[in-house]
This record gives structure tokens, sequence and C-alpha cells, in this order.
């Protein structure tokens, strides 16, 4: 009858850890859950921010290096712009990595530097459109493969070599933005700490608190 009831051995065992995978952590009682979740989604959209941007800037550079040793200079001595085309199919998965990650904060900083990269793709639209690549209306690009490889070697470095100040003023940005979503992390964890603090004392115990 006990061990069809989980009563005593392994399985009580068993229930018990059950039980306490429910009960909240030391984090949790203090802030509350619903803060705590809050604060670790914010966590993730700086994170993602921090990520895309760093990869904007990665790509960017790719795109924009001069020399002997630059895709440029390598396309105009192969005939063959594949490299070319997969940095700006790249540096546009991560551009749009980029602004999704801007809308998902909302804040009035981000929703700044959300305007200044819709008006660069803008004033750029053009050169972006004729190697196939076109802005949406929530801001993202998208690009069209066939017109992309279609485009000349010309009309790929106006609009994305080291002439191109479309991708220079993006580098720009995403430098700023990528600076931004460290300086958001840091602050969510002070305010994080501070709210443990102020709240000390009033629940729980400092020996027990992460249990």
């Amino acid at each position: 009858m006990s061990a069809m009831l989980g009563i005593g051995g392994r399985t009580s065992g068993s229930r018990r850890h059950r039980m306490s995978t429910l009960q909240p952590t030391g984090a949790d009682r203090i802030l509350g859950a619903g803060q705590t979740n809050k604060t670790q989604a914010s966590q993730a959209v700086y994170q993602n921010m921090k990520k895309y941007a760093g990869e904007v800037q990665y790509t960017a550079s790719e795109l924009t290096k001069t020399g002997d040793d630059s895709l440029f200079a390598k396309a105009k001595e192969s005939g063959d712009t594949t490299g070319i085309t997969k940095q700006v199919k790249e540096f546009v998965d991560n551009y749009n990595g980029m602004v999704r990650s801007l809308k998902s904060s909302g804040s009035r900083v981000d929703n700044s530097y959300l305007n200044q990269l819709n008006t660069n793709a803008m004033m750029f639209r053009s050169a972006l459109e004729n190697t196939g690549v076109t802005r949406n209306a929530d801001g993202t690009l998208s690009v069209n493969d066939k017109a992309l490889k279609g485009a000349t070697l010309e009309q790929l470095e106006k609009a994305w070599g080291s002439s191109s100040s479309f991708v220079t003023k993006t580098n720009a940005a995403a430098e700023n933005i990528q600076a931004n979503a460290v300086d958001g992390m840091n602050n969510l964890i002070n305010n994080s700490y501070s709210n443990l603090l102020k709240n000390f004392g009033t629940r729980g115990n400092y020996f027990n608190f992460w249990s």
C-alpha cells in the first residue's frame, strides 16, 4: 500500500524532489517571480543586441577592407563576386537581428537608434536596391538572391564597399548600440542587487537566500 501511495523509500524522495522544483528560489521570493522573469527577458534582449551589433561591425569591416587582400580587390582580379555577396547576406542577417532586438527593447535610446538606422537605409535606398537589397516596413532588410548575384562589381562596391556611407554609418551606429547594450545589462544587474539589498531583512535570511 505504501508503494502504491508513493510513501517512503525512493518514491518518496522523488516526490519530494518534484515538490522542491515547484518552490521559488531565494531571488524569486525577494524580487517576485514576475520581476525576475522580466529582468531575465530584458537581459536576453540586451545580450542579443550586443551579439548582433558586434557581428554587424565584423561584417562591415570585412566589406570595407581595402588593399590587395580585400574582398573587392580579389573580386576585381578573379571576376567572382561570391565572397562579397556572402558577406552582404551575413551583414543583412545580423542587421535584422540588431533591428529586432532594438524593437524588443523599446527604450527611448534604442528607438532613437532605430530611427537612425531607418534614416540611413532610406538615404541609400537606390544603391541598396541595385544590389537586390530592400528595406521592409518594419525596418529590416530583405535580399533578393538573384538580383544580388546579378549585381555588377561597381554596384556592389557603391553600396557595400569602402566608399559606402551606408555601411560606414551603420557600423558607427552598431558600435554605439553594442556599448548601450552592455550598459543596459550592467544596469539590470545593479538594479537587481539594489532591490535585493533593499528587501533584505524583510523576507528570508542571508544564508538561505540563493536556496
